[in-house]
Parts: structure tokens; C-alpha cells; sequence
């Protein structure tokens, strides 16, 4: 390797070791919910994870909240919650723009809830008689709950809580929890599709055995992870594992090693999809309460003060408005256009631009929404588009026309 090319992998080397330093640096917006000790109503909390003087207080009317019911729609920027005031239940929501509070009526209890954050649709498990679990739909824009489907699992005794996660490119919510047999299996429903189906993957682990908890989906990487709790052989306590979960062969595959925390707070796992960090509370041998920030690029983690609060999620407003703000468009829009090769480094190769009649507008947006580069097209049909000044990361790029708008991922090395 000659010396300019020895120079260059350095550099490349040094680039990405501060991409992926600085991730971690920029800020984790955290949203959660605290009971108030005075006045005995629960509190919203929001607080940025790296700075612990960041935490602001937004007093309620609720007196209790469901355990695992809380989710966070991108759109509407609202912190949606199951919810208890001392006269109504239903659906509380809190706006982090405007601060607004309401209670909706609301029949989609469940301990199991998720949002698919490029529809806003909140999704949940329910078993409501022996062997079946529901999938049910609720359109927040609309107010309506539906059934989707069932999964029939006789004898399974319930449902564990905190162990789903979205997929919100595909529209595929996963559920790791136990079947007829007592395999611990990871299902996958696609909830987008006309007719109901679901598959099941018995999961596959040299830590067994255990269990799996704190399950969240990186839509960057469309990556499954979770946390893992091993036992040993009477079944008492013998470690913390960060795992990732392969969805389709079912093989769990350790990235850290969590075991200084044998306790930890349920619901209080989320995941920020820009800087690929995983999050949860724990309790350390001492019994002191930290927030565990894992870096899933470099597999290290950070603790953090963390405030007496759960049913925690990640603002990813910035993330899921780039990603997903055309998803009604890309579903329905015809022709398509294809980048490639993609991954990308040098350049890309752009086709199926446009017709001679037609003027389009090209944008490339990083991770943030941040315009980073910008054309006007005219009859062109096949773009060759030099990449090299981009670093590394995630891009969408947005093909806007006079008849609608198309979005595709880019991943740049």
C-alpha cells in the first residue's frame, strides 16, 4: 500500500472513530413518567440523558398509569400514556411542543404496546381468554381499535410484558416470549398486510438459560436487540446481557455484558435511532440507580444519572419525520426510482429519474433531517452522483416531482 492510500485509511480510521465519539455526545431527548410523592399525581418528566441539571417537571391530573403502555408518535410530537385521573381513563397524551395535555376515550388497554413511527398506528397484545393472544390496531387519528388477528397457543399461562419491539420500515412487530412448549420464540406480525399472519422462531443461545426483557428495534440498521437475563442452573440470578437477536434464524448473540446491574427498572428501556443507543435503568450491586447508555456501534456503554421515572421513551422526531414523512406516498407512487451500489463510499449510481417532460428535484438529508446536498433534474433518466465529501452514516434520498414525492435509505462508509 502506497503512502497516500496508507494516509488515507488513517484518516477514513480517525473520521469514523469521531463519528461514532460524537453520537454519543449529541443530545438524547427522554420523556417519562414519575409519581409525585406531595401531591400523589403522576408527573411527566423530560430531560436530555447526558446533562443532569436538564430535567423538567410537568405536573398531571393522572393518579396512575398502566404499566407498558407508553408510546411516543414523531408526528404529533405527543408522549402518549394509558392513563388514571381520579374520575376517567383513557388515553393521556402530552404534547412536548406545546406542552398540552388530554385524556381520549380509549379501550386498547395493554400492558404490550408499541407505534409504528411511519403511520402513527399504536399496536398491542392482549389475551383475553385462555390460548389467545390478540394483535390489535388502534388509529389514533381516527380513534378506532381493531382486532388483526389471533395466535393460538395453547396453555401458555400470560404474555410478557416489555419484550416487543417495532419495525417501522416494514411494519413488523416482534414479541419475544414462550410457546405451547415453553420455548422462548420470537414472533413476527406484519401488521400491514390485507390478511393476518404471523411466524414464530424459537430463539437460539449459548447463555441459556433465561430471558428475554427490554426488547427495542434499531430501524437505522434493522437491528433487533434486547436485554438478557441468564440464570443458572436453579434458576437464580447469574448475569445481564445486551443481545442482539437475529429475526431470522432466531440466534441471540451477546454485545455486552450488563451483569454489574442485577436489577433493573421495567419499562424503562428505549432506543435513540440517531445515535444507535440503547437505554435503560438499572440498579448496580449497591443498589444505586443509573441510566446505562449503550453504544451499539462500538459495543460500550456509559452510566448516567437517571431520574426517578418510567415508562421512558426516546424522542426520535428528528429521526422518524426524514425517514418515514412520504411512507403514504412511497406505497402508492409509481415509477419508482433505484440507487445503487448501496452501501456507498465513492459515488452513486441514481436511475429512473424522470421523463424528458417532467423537472424533479433531488435532495440528499442526513440522519437529522439536515439538507446536505441538493439538484434540479430535467430529462434525466440516470444520474452517476459523487458521494465522496459525505461521511459516514445514514441518508435518505428524496426525488420530489409535480406528481408526489419518493424516499430511499442510503447507508455511506
Amino acid at each position: 500500500m502506497n503512502e497516500k492510500a496508507t494516509m488515507k485509511k488513517l484518516i477514513l480510521s480517525f473520521v469514523i472513530l469521531v463519528l461514532a465519539t460524537a453520537s454519543l455526545s449529541a443530545q438524547i431527548s427522554l420523556i417519562g413518567a414519575s409519581s409525585n410523592q406531595t401531591t400523589g399525581n403522576i408527573d411527566i418528566l423530560r430531560w436530555d440523558a447526558l446533562d443532569s441539571t436538564s430535567v423538567t417537571v410537568y405536573p398531571t391530573e393522572l393518579v396512575a398509569y398502566l404499566f407498558g403502555s407508553s408510546v411516543f408518535n414523531a408526528y404529533s410530537s405527543n408522549y402518549y400514556l394509558t392513563g388514571f385521573t381520579d374520575s376517567v381513563s383513557g388515553l393521556f397524551s402530552y404534547n412536548t411542543a406545546t406542552n398540552a395535555q388530554t385524556m381520549s376515550s380509549y379501550t386498547s388497554f395493554s400492558n404490550i404496546t408499541e407505534i409504528d413511527m411511519s403511520t402513527g398506528k399504536i399496536y398491542n397484545l392482549r389475551m383475553e381468554e385462555s390460548d389467545y393472544i390478540s394483535v390489535n390496531e388502534y388509529d389514533i387519528k381516527n380513534g378506532t381499535d381493531s382486532l388483526l388477528g389471533t395466535i393460538y397457543e395453547p396453555g401458555i399461562i400470560g404474555i410478557v410484558a416489555d419484550a416487543t419491539g417495532f419495525d417501522s420500515n416494514n411494519g413488523v412487530f416482534y414479541y419475544a416470549g414462550y410457546d405451547t412448549t415453553s420455548a422462548l420464540c420470537l414472533y413476527a406480525i406484519p401488521v400491514r398486510e390485507p390478511v393476518f399472519s404471523y411466524s414464530k422462531t424459537i430463539l437460539q443461545s449459548a447463555l441459556s438459560p433465561g430471558n428475554i426483557t427490554s426488547v427495542n428495534y434499531d430501524n437505522v440498521n434493522n437491528t433487533l436487540y434486547a436485554m438478557y437475563t441468564v440464570y443458572d442452573s436453579t434458576w437464580s440470578y447469574a448475569g445481564r446481557k445486551l443481545v442482539e437477536i437475529n429475526q431470522g434464524t432466531g440466534e441471540v448473540t451477546e454485545r455486552g455484558d450488563l451483569s454489574a446491574f442485577p436489577y433493573y427498572l421495567a419499562g424503562s428501556s428505549s432506543f435513540d435511532q440517531n445515535s444507535g443507543s440503547f437505554l435503560l435503568v438499572a440498579f448496580d450491586s449497591a443498589f444505586a440507580q443509573k441510566m446505562i447508555i449503550f453504544n451499539t456501534y462500538d459495543n460500550t456503554y456509559q452510566t448516567v444519572f437517571a431520574p426517578a421515572a418510567s415508562e421512558i421513551v426516546c424522542d426520535n422526531s428528528d429521526f422518524a419525520r426524514s425517514a418515514y414523512n412520504t411512507t403514504a406516498v412511497k406505497l402508492t407512487e409509481k415509477p419508482d426510482f433505484s440507487l445503487f451500489p448501496n452501501p456507498a463510499s465513492e459515488t452513486i449510481t441514481i436511475s429512473g429519474l424522470s421523463t424528458p417532460e417532467e423537472t424533479r428535484q433531488l435532495s440528499i438529508l442526513n440522519a437529522g433531517g439536515q439538507l446536505v446536498k441538493q439538484l434540479t433534474l430535467s430529462g434525466t433518466d440516470n444520474l452517476v452522483l459523487d458521494i465522496s465529501m459525505l461521511q459516514s452514516g445514514l441518508y435518505f434520498v428524496k426525488l420530489n416531482s409535480p406528481t408526489g414525492s419518493l424516499v430511499k435509505k442510503l447507508s455511506i462508509l
